[in-house]
């Protein structure tokens, strides 16, 4: 695929443009994270007065709290840390994508592959940790004995499927969206004024859904393999 231009470029020849999107990307992560937590002082309690980075990443982590309780059961909280930076992460990668002439790490699917293979494999780990391995093989093989030969296969395919579908649907919906305000921003005339503005705006509201969507089928997939050992 290529990619619209980016300040990252004129670094390539020491290091990759992917690994100079996720490094940025993981500064502004730490950043973030350091700036809120310098904000929880001993009226932490007590929201601020005012819309504040602090309030938004309350409400977010909130909202992840909530499903992951619904989703996850009892164990959530040790899920958590892995489902708040995943959200976090991949929100902050998203939005880098739309400032023209920056470009975010999620518009690679070689990002987005490792992530996947991360949720994956939290949940597949956490399957067996439950379950033990021959639980596990029951839950990949469910139903009669005689039914495991044909029921193991589509078991494991449609477990080995979850890497490609994660992979390639935030991966599209980034780069078609990055890929398209950099276009309309570089037409010329009223379509330069006007219409990158609309195709921005439609794009933080995609980054935000692609982020929510990442991370709500990791609770699921965790969920999925506690369901039987609950």
């Amino acid at each position: 695929m290529s990619h619209p231009p980016s300040v990252f470029d004129a670094f390539e020849a020491s290091v990759s443009v992917l690994m100079q999107s996720v490094i940025a990307g993981m500064l502004l992560t730490l950043l973030i994270a350091w700036r809120v937590r310098a904000s929880l002082g001993p009226d932490a309690v007590i929201p601020d007065a005012r819309f504040s980075l602090r309030n938004f990443f309350e409400i977010m982590f909130e909202g992840i709290a909530s499903l992951a309780h619904d989703a996850i059961g009892h164990d959530w909280k040790k899920y958590m840390p892995l489902l708040a930076t995943l959200g976090t992460f991949i929100l902050i990668g998203n939005l880098m994508g739309i400032v023209p002439g920056l470009g975010g790490p999620t518009s690679y699917v070689e990002t987005n592959l490792s992530w996947a293979i991360v949720s994956v494999m939290t949940a597949e780990i956490a399957a067996i940790r439950a379950n033990g391995v021959a639980g596990w093989l029951k839950h990949m093989a469910p139903g009669p004995i005689w039914m495991a030969p044909l029921m193991l296969p589509i078991e494991l395919f449609s477990h080995l499927i979850r890497f490609v579908s994660l992979t390639i649907r935030l991966t599209a919906n980034m780069f078609a969206d990055h890929t398209l305000a950099a276009i309309f921003i570089g037409f010329g005339g009223v379509i330069s004024l006007f219409v990158p503005w609309i195709v921005l705006g439609l794009g933080v509201f995609i980054c935000f859904v692609q982020a929510f969507i990442f991370t709500f089928l990791t609770m699921l997939y965790i969920g999925m393999g506690l369901e039987e050992a609950h």
